[in-house]
């Protein structure tokens, strides 16, 4: 699982942060990202949801901690 640390980051940094790794690519298809950002407990959960992507767990913080499981198409 990859890690992804934003904290102390301000919205839209974890979210953007979080769509470079997607696009990046990675064998490892789950990404765990960290942030502090309590705007994230929304965007991510809605990000996951229109892309597709699994949100697996959130884990509430802070730091808040979501599993993210990455679906390319």
């Amino acid at each position: 699982m990859r890690t992804l640390d934003c904290t102390d980051l301000k919205c839209p940094l974890p979210l953007l942060r979080l769509k470079v790794a997607i696009n990046e690519g990675d064998e490892d298809p789950f990404i765990r990202l960290i942030t502090t950002d309590s705007i994230s407990l929304r965007d991510i959960p809605a990000f996951c949801n229109r892309a597709g992507h699994q949100l697996v767990s959130v884990t509430e913080g802070p730091p808040h901690a979501f599993d993210i499981e990455v679906t390319k198409s």
